[in-house]
């Protein structure tokens, strides 16, 4: 049994969270492969006997449609959206995250508050009064921060699902087309947390690597923090 800490004041009734869970955050920017890997290691931890919830951005019942029909009107202020994110987070929280770390369940997050702190500080948002707001975050047990450079990022995005209104910064108005909207948004987004890297202390993974790499990469270290054994070239069937 081990305890939570959080990042300022916690939400009531979970001033003290304790369980035998582990929680486990891959972050990183638009287009960087979160996904892919959440989705790898779920199947694999669940291989080695392990209970798993995956969860992300969205999610939640009380919030996670509202912020995407927001979403589709272009319309949501910095100010307005950081708080209907947090509406999110804090009903994931309480009633999926902390009941599994509870349960004993490793808990895989595709994103963390840390970017929609990059998000929302990108935007102007007060920094201390954002980070003020995310207080209640539990601090993981390890986050996973895939790194790429805006070089490598663009190809992906260009090839795969395209551009996103959101993804590529429009409401800032940042350039004259998407692409070029893309490129500075994002600019500023690795900024952010490259510093967040340090204070936060993320375990760097380089990302502009092939899939199987980074999840190797991946699985190893979330190995050694679980007390797994594996084969250093496991992969998946």
């Amino acid at each position: 049994m081990r305890s939570w800490e959080t990042y300022g004041s916690s939400l009531p009734g979970m001033e003290r969270v304790q369980g035998t869970g582990s929680l486990l955050v891959i972050e990183g920017t638009d287009g960087v492969g979160r996904s892919t890997q959440v989705e790898r290691l779920k199947t694999w931890l669940e291989k080695q006997g392990r209970a798993v919830l995956d969860t992300g951005m969205t999610r939640s019942v009380l919030a996670g449609d509202g912020i995407k029909q927001a979403k589709m009107g272009h319309t949501l202020g910095p100010v307005t959206a950081s708080l209907f994110y947090a509406t999110d987070f804090a009903d994931r929280l309480e009633n999926e995250i902390v009941p599994a770390l509870r349960a004993g369940f490793v808990v895989l997050t595709d994103r963390y508050v840390y970017s929609l702190l990059a998000r929302a500080m990108v935007r102007g948002v007060c920094r201390k009064w954002i980070q003020d707001v995310y207080g209640f975050a539990l601090k993981p047990d390890a986050t996973f921060y895939l790194q790429v450079g805006l070089e490598e990022l663009v190809p992906r995005v260009v090839f795969g699902r395209g551009f996103d209104f959101w993804e590529s910064g429009m409401d800032l108005h940042l350039g004259n087309d998407m692409y070029d909207s893309f490129c500075r948004y994002q600019t500023l987004l690795l900024e952010e947390f490259d510093a967040m890297a340090e204070r936060y202390q993320f375990q760097v993974i380089d990302a502009r690597r092939p899939i199987d790499e980074v999840f190797q990469d991946l699985q190893g270290r979330i190995a050694a923090l679980l007390g797994i054994s594996v084969a250093p070239a496991y992969e998946l069937d």
